[in-house]
C-alpha cells in the first residue's frame, strides 16, 4: 500500500532481509539504498512491528520528515533473529533463556 503524499509517515519501499546493519534508506528512483554503516534503528510503527536501520544522516532527514514509534542507538543484537525491542531500555535484547522469552514475548503481545 503506497503512502500519501500528504502523509507524517515515511513512504515504505519493499521489506528487505539482508540488510544486516547498513542503512536501508533509499530515495525515490535511487538504484540502491544508502547502505553506510547503521548507527541508529528506528520502529516505525508496532503494529507489525516494522522498523528499520539507518545512519546518521538520514536519521537527521527521518527526524525532520516523518513521525515514528521509537528509536535507539544500533547494538549487535538489532538484527540477530528472535531479538526483542524493549521500549523501556530504548535498545534491543535477545533472550539468554527459554523463561526470559516467554515472558519477553508476553510482554510484547500486551502491548
Amino acid at each position: 500500500m503506497a503512502t500519501p503524499a500528504d502523509s507524517p509517515f515515511v513512504p515504505k519501499g519493499e521489506p528487505r532481509f539482508d540488510s544486516g546493519q547498513s542503512c536501508g534508506y533509499k530515495p525515490s528512483g535511487a538504484p540502491e539504498d544508502c547502505r553506510k554503516p547503521g548507527t541508529w534503528h528506528v520502529m516505525w510503527d508496532r503494529d507489525p512491528h516494522d522498523n528499520s536501520i539507518t545512519c546518521d544522516e538520514h536519521m537527521d532527514l527521518i527526524q525532520a520528515r516523518w513521525v515514528y514509534d521509537d528509536r535507539h542507538p544500533v547494538v549487535a543484537d538489532c538484527t540477530m533473529p528472535g531479538a526483542l525491542w524493549s521500549y523501556p531500555d530504548k535498545r534491543c535484547e535477545f533472550p539468554s533463556d527459554e523463561p526470559a522469552l516467554a515472558v519477553a514475548t508476553t510482554l510484547k503481545e500486551t502491548r
